[in-house]
């Protein structure tokens, strides 16, 4: 079931019992921005029996859109004796709507943890941008650990430009299939990475592909991300809580052979994130990266996503009502 947030700026589709997955993000009579393949393979895990990993079932469901990663984020694990989904089961599960109205969508859903997220969304009148806040409690008396991203994967149009501010990009260590022409492990200053031929590869413009690559984005100057489709004229800003989510995660997945891909997907995803690589909370506790929420204690977050007319001009800056500067 779809829950639909539309005015004449922008129209959004939430499926709250599927993780409350935004589905579709785009103008109302303009083309969704989310990612999307269709085709009725892989057989999701849910129709038949697991795939022997929570990453393969995970991904034997997805589709392109945009998923809440939490209480984990990146690989399967085991916290405080309970195993962790791969990305989180807040990902899948079936969210609970506390209230709905034409512009606005209130929903929650516990974690395996004791732990409750609750996401609040509303469209400005005023102009095409969707305004999220978003809170995490802990109904235990422990102190909690968690992860939280955001993971909205896009069209990836070739020869789209991607500006962000001055950030260290590290691509992923663990990471190298065919199509990956980065140097795993390689860092260095947005937006140039080390290549296996050893050259320079621009991370800024979105390849024609067949491409796949995992990096991670760290000590952002300040955390927003435009995505310009110069050529059609469209453009996506984001700006979030530097305190909730303090890095990125950048993935491209063009045209990759494997499952549950199939050579269909054309994927480049912009992933406000906890904490980085993608090994877990596990992992994450141990670096001490995790956020830790006290007993009783509540954090909150926010996330502004914006549509503006797209050319030539680099964006500088996305302010928290989603304003870009260029």
């Amino acid at each position: 079931m779809v829950t639909t947030l539309l005015n004449e700026h922008l129209r959004v589709d939430v499926r709250p019992e599927r993780g409350a997955e935004i589905a579709v993000l785009g103008a109302p009579n303009g083309r969704n921005l989310l990612a999307s393949f269709g085709g009725a393979s892989p057989l999701p895990a849910s129709r038949s029996v697991s795939y022997g990993s929570t990453e393969l079932d995970w991904l034997s469901h997805y589709r392109g859109g945009w998923q809440e990663l939490f209480p984990n984020a990146g690989a399967e694990c085991v916290v405080n004796g309970v195993p962790l989904p791969f990305h989180g089961e807040a990902s899948t599960a079936d969210w609970e709507v506390y209230a709905s109205s034409p512009t606005s969508l209130t929903v929650s859903t516990p974690g395996r943890l004791p732990l409750v997220l609750r996401r609040e969304m509303a469209l400005d009148p005023a102009g095409p941008t969707l305004r999220i806040r978003e809170s995490v409690t802990n109904e235990s008396n422990a102190p909690m650990p968690f992860l939280w991203g955001h993971h909205p994967a896009y069209t990836a149009v070739p020869g789209a430009r991607i500006d962000l501010p001055a950030a260290t990009a590290t691509a992923a260590e663990q990471f190298d299939t065919d199509h990956n022409d980065l140097r795993p492990g390689a860092s260095g200053p947005w937006p140039e990475l080390p290549n296996k031929a050893g050259d320079a590869t621009a991370l800024d413009v979105v390849p024609t592909g067949p491409r796949e690559r995992v990096v991670f984005l760290s000590s952002l100057t300040d955390t927003w991300y435009a995505l310009r489709d110069v050529e059609g004229g469209v453009g996506l800003a984001m700006a979030w809580d530097r305190a909730a989510f303090p890095c990125l995660w950048y993935w491209t997945e063009i045209g990759g052979p494997s499952f549950p891909w199939y050579g269909r997907s054309r994927i480049v995803a912009l992933e406000p994130a906890t904490a980085w690589p993608s090994d877990g909370l596990a992992a994450a506790v141990e670096r001490g990266t995790a956020h830790l929420v006290d007993p009783g204690a509540t954090m909150s977050a926010w996330l502004t996503v914006s549509l503006f007319d797209a050319d030539e001009r680099p964006v500088l800056g996305v302010d928290p009502d989603g304003a870009v500067t260029r």
